[in-house]
Formats: structure tokens, C-alpha cells, sequence
């Protein structure tokens, strides 16, 4: 019992944190109707810029996440105003090649400045609880609390404010929703600065819990883009649940089979798309 104790709350760090970079993704793929290869770098970033601040700088863990946020997310306003919004119309693969150099570049930088070596800033939660036997780290069962407290306010956001109903209609229809006056170009800053403050924050709360190097973003953007595929291209409650699923089985599979679970977590992947094509919870996007 102890043992599924501390396995289930793994698994929840694990889903929580793909998750969080799936559906900025899923926001970005729905507004702007492109892959983000980006996103990873992103991610990254916000977990150098936690670094530079609480390790290097001194600065309050809470206090250098949330500009962690804010620089990632100018950066990812930055990134559509001068690389997606230019190629938004011309050829997809124009603006897939733009955004993997972006990637790239980043990685470049990275690398650069903090000389392609592992960090870490340490815990900054201590402490255990004891549930059913099993004693767990209040650091991990934080980092599931913040990061439900993120998805539930962003969900809340999509689903209730005046923004969130631009943001739901710009993906269902856009030429429906232009000819109703809705700010195409605003909606898509603001798409891409919500998507990277929360791809920051994931790399924020990884921080204290994971060494980190500039590299990490390619692996961690394709678990999150298999996740957007197996909910369904564009559909939030997909991202979230296809996250959980794909974030419980990984884990139970490394704790009870080793190895062998990342080729059982693609099988599963593999029959979902057989059975559901447009994923878990898809539906037929118009690319415009």
C-alpha cells in the first residue's frame, strides 16, 4: 500500500508537468494552427531564468518563478510578432522551419551563457507527510497543488471570461469569428504569452526537483506534442486527460517493468490513434 502510495503521487508530479506544456500547446495549435517546436525551449528558459535568480541572484524562489513568467512570456509575444504572425500565410512548412530555428537558437544561447552544464537550485519546500504509511515530500505533493491550481485558472479563464469565448471561437471557426470583430492578431499575443508564461512555470516548478541543461527541451516538447496527438489536436480536456494517462502509465511502467514502459506507453499511443484517429477528444480543425 505504501509503495502505490508514493507511485500514485510520482505519477501525478509526472501527468501535472506534461500537462502544463501540453496545453499551452494545444492553445497555441488552436489559435494559430502550428506546432510550436519551440515550446521546449521555452520551458527551459523559465527553468534557467528560476536558476539565474534563486541560485545565482539570491532572489525568493516564488518571486524569480513568476518573472520567469513574465520574461518568457514577453519572449513568446516576441517570437509571434517577428517569426509565426509574418509566415501565418504563406506555406506551413515555412513557418514549422522558422520556429525550430527559433528552438534552436535558444538551446544555442543557453548553452552558451550557462556553458552546457547540469544545475540545480535545490528544495525550497521541506518537510514530509505521512499518508497511509507512505511518508511523502511536501515539495512533490506542492508541485501537483500548484500546478492544479494553474490548469483549473486557466481552464476557469478559457471557459468563463470575455477572452476566453474570443479565444474559443477564433478556434473553432476563424472566418466566423473575424466577421463577429474579434481581434485576430490581439488574440493570438495573448495565445502566445498565456502558452509560454505556462511553459515557463512548468520549467520553474521542475527546477528544484530535476537537474536541468539547455538540451532538455527537444525530449520534453515531443512527449508534450504526443500528448496534445492523443487528446485530440486543439482540445484542452484531451491534453488533460490524455497527460494523466500517458503521465500514470509511464511512471507505474518504470517502477514495476523498468525500461520496457517507454515501449508500452507508445503502444498505447499507437492503439488509441487506431481506434480514435483525431485522438481522444479531436475534432477537424480548418488551417486557414
Amino acid at each position: 500500500m505504501t509503495e502505490l502510495i508514493q507511485v500514485f503521487l510520482n505519477s501525478l508530479v509526472l501527468s501535472a508537468n506534461y500537462i502544463l506544456l501540453a496545453l499551452g500547446l494545444t492553445l497555441i495549435f488552436g489559435i494559430l494552427r502550428t506546432l510550436n517546436f519551440a515550446h521546449g525551449s521555452f520551458y527551459i528558459c523559465g527553468a534557467y531564468v528560476v536558476y539565474a535568480l534563486a541560485k545565482v541572484a539570491g532572489v525568493n524562489y516564488f518571486l524569480a518563478s513568476v518573472a520567469a513568467m513574465i520574461i518568457v512570456g514577453g519572449l513568446g509575444v516576441l517570437v509571434e510578432a517577428t517569426v509565426l504572425y509574418p509566415l501565418a500565410n504563406k506555406v506551413k512548412v515555412a513557418s514549422l522551419g522558422a520556429i525550430l530555428g527559433v528552438s534552436m537558437v535558444l538551446e544555442g544561447v543557453l548553452a552558451f551563457i550557462f556553458q552546457g552544464e547540469d544545475v540545480t537550485i535545490g528544495s525550497f519546500f521541506t518537510g514530509t507527510v505521512s499518508v497511509g504509511g507512505a511518508t511523502l515530500s511536501v515539495e512533490r505533493i506542492m508541485v501537483v497543488v500548484l500546478c492544479g491550481v494553474i490548469m483549473l485558472a486557466l481552464y476557469q479563464w478559457i471557459q468563463k471570461t470575455r477572452q476566453g469565448t474570443a479565444i474559443r471561437a477564433l478556434a473553432e471557426n476563424p472566418k466566423v469569428a473575424n466577421l463577429q470583430g474579434i481581434n485576430t492578431r490581439l488574440i493570438r499575443y495573448l495565445v502566445m504569452a498565456i502558452a509560454s508564461c505556462v511553459a515557463a512555470f512548468a520549467g520553474a516548478i521542475v527546477t528544484p526537483l530535476f537537474y536541468i541543461n539547455p538540451y532538455m527541451g527537444g525530449g520534453v516538447v515531443f512527449k508534450a506534442l504526443l500528448i496534445v496527438a492523443v487528446g485530440g489536436m486543439g482540445s484542452v480536456e484531451g491534453s488533460i486527460l490524455a497527460g494523466l494517462l500517458i503521465g500514470f502509465v509511464e511512471c507505474i511502467g518504470v517502477t514495476y517493468l523498468g525500461p520496457i514502459a517507454e515501449i508500452i506507453s507508445f503502444l498505447l499511443v499507437v492503439v488509441i490513434f487506431l481506434f480514435r484517429p483525431r485522438g481522444l477528444m479531436g475534432v477537424e480543425y480548418e488551417f486557414h
